[in-house]
């Protein structure tokens, strides 16, 4: 497989903070419509650990989400249907849990859906719905976090929708660092349900205008009103999964936006099975980014059962393989699946699931350690026995998958570890462009590879504007440097641009 994508990388010397910045290559027809040509692996080459607990069953386990810090490590947000509990990974084991929302604030999270959690480095935002979710002075929330976790902002209102009705928030990140979200808007009767998107460019601090990303199907369309979903990102790509509902055939269509969410002009069916059913089935979709390909995971009841597929879609193109079949070598006695999440890092990209088969519930892995050899298509099964709803994240040779467990009424995780193929090209490229370089006495701007000039800006994490800048290099590889002897000890965001391509920077001051 060709590479897909190239990347701008630097990296801040005490591995506070990675910013990854995607610039998206042109991907051919006949080479989409080779990559359909999946090859079959003979095995998962994962060692696992053995299942332990989150957190006591106190805490509970509705609704587990998982994602991974500016080191790799997880993150995993949870809720008891009342409070949104968040905790991470000290090197050892979980964390005690905290909670995230006010004291005044009763959340959504029943177990089928709940609050969702993303990253940029180590900032964290955590978004949940407000209860009763049919109260239009309830609304939907965010919290954030700018040091990995150890502290959290007071949450922030996210939707100004009048006696418009909010549910279902999700969140990613721009390119930035700040957080777009998405989350389903109805009128106040219930009535006209649709995924709408909301920006905001302080940080978290502010959130602007929804604007609409679903109902491609037709005039008479509307969003499937009880089935939650996940936004993803990737540079200024930002794509809107959903179930849609057009007069009762309910496919995964995906909204996209190539302006960083500020607007979603195009939608496609991602699913094209035609699955038919005058009630809500309750589940939503998942996506990963990787260059101009989307892969989606999703549930359909279209062959008669509950089954989970996936699709692969030229995001340039908007063209899409429809759905393929993740069943293909599983025990002719599955009953069901559902509740689909898919992750990929680097080569390597896993799908994870629920599903009931020989008489027992268990959480279903389908793992590729090498995307440029295809698709494994290779069943593991990671856990047995009264589970629901799962995730699952990868960094760097590491796999963990988190799951709700009802005998022990704990959200709990499994971690794996597994070899990347050193055999064959990376996805991703990498070029050396702008890097950010703690010095004695200032930070260090290093111009890479470019001589374009740079607008550079100094916030402090309550996104205020501390100062700022324009740089021109007159070489390669030429440093500029910002003092920081003004400032106390902290952490900053260094909001860099260049050639018009943003990044943003997480920066510590000793």
């Amino acid at each position: 497989m060709e590479c897909l994508a190239k990347w701008s990388k630097g990296f801040f010397l005490s591995k506070t903070y990675l910013y990854p910045a995607m610039q998206v290559l042109t991907l051919s027809v006949a080479l989409f419509c080779s990559f359909m040509n999946f090859q079959t692996w003979a095995q998962n080459n994962i060692s696992w650990e053995p299942a332990s607990e989150v957190a006591a069953p106190s805490y509970q386990n509705n609704f587990p989400r998982i994602a991974k810090d500016a080191d790799g490590n997880p993150l995993i947000s949870w809720s008891n249907n009342l409070d949104l509990f968040f905790t991470r990974w000290n090197g050892n084991g979980f964390e005690e849990p905290i909670k995230l929302n006010s004291n005044d604030h009763n959340i959504a999270g029943p177990g089928w859906m709940g609050p969702d959690i993303a990253t940029h480095g180590d900032t964290i935002y955590a978004v949940y719905k407000q209860t009763p979710e049919g109260d239009t002075n309830k609304h939907v929330w965010c919290s954030s976090s700018f040091d990995g976790g150890q502290n959290f902002n007071l949450p922030v209102r996210v939707d100004f929708i009048g006696h418009n009705i909010s549910r279902f928030p999700t969140v990613t990140t721009d390119v930035e660092g700040n957080p777009v979200v998405g989350f389903m808007k109805f009128e106040n009767d219930f009535s006209e349900p649709r995924w709408v998107v909301v920006r905001s460019d302080d940080h978290g601090m502010s959130f602007g205008t929804d604007v609409l990303a679903s109902d491609y199907s037709s005039a008479m369309a509307e969003a499937c009103d009880c089935c939650p979903s996940t936004i993803v990102s990737s540079g200024n790509t930002v794509v809107m999964p959903y179930r849609d509902n057009n007069g009762n055939i309910r496919d995964t269509w995906v909204g996209v936006s190539t302006d960083g969410g500020q607007s979603f002009p195009n939608g496609m069916d991602v699913d094209e099975q035609k699955w038919a059913i005058a009630t809500c089935p309750s589940s939503g979709p998942d996506a990963v980014i990787i260059g101009d390909e989307l892969y989606t995971i999703f549930m359909s009841g279209a062959s008669g059962s509950s089954r989970v597929s996936y699709s692969k879609s030229s995001i340039s193109g908007m063209s899409t393989s429809g759905a393929i079949a993740l069943d293909a070598n599983t025990p002719t006695n599955l009953i069901s699946q559902n509740y689909p999440r898919i992750d990929y890092h680097k080569e390597a990209m896993a799908m994870v699931w629920y599903q009931f088969s020989n008489g027992k519930q268990e959480v279903a892995l389908q793992f590729t350690e090498d995307l440029n050899q295809g698709l494994n298509n290779v069943q593991e099964i990671v856990d047995t026995d009264f589970v629901n709803a799962v995730d699952v994240m990868l960094h760097e040779g590491n796999i963990w998958v988190i799951w709700e467990d009802e005998v022990s009424g704990t959200v709990k995780y499994r971690r794996g570890s597994y070899s990347s193929s050193l055999s064959s090209p990376s996805l991703v490229a990498e070029e050396e462009e702008l890097q950010v370089i703690h010095g004695k006495e200032s930070w260090l701007i290093s111009s890479g590879r470019s001589q374009e000039p740079i607008h550079w800006q100094l916030f402090n994490v309550n996104a205020q504007l501390l100062s700022a800048g324009n740089t021109s290099f007159a070489k390669e590889g030429q440093r500029v440097e910002i003092s920081y002897d003004f400032l106390p000890a902290g952490m900053y965001v260094l909001r860099i641009q260049q050639d018009k391509h943003p990044t943003s920077w997480k920066v510590q001051r000793p």
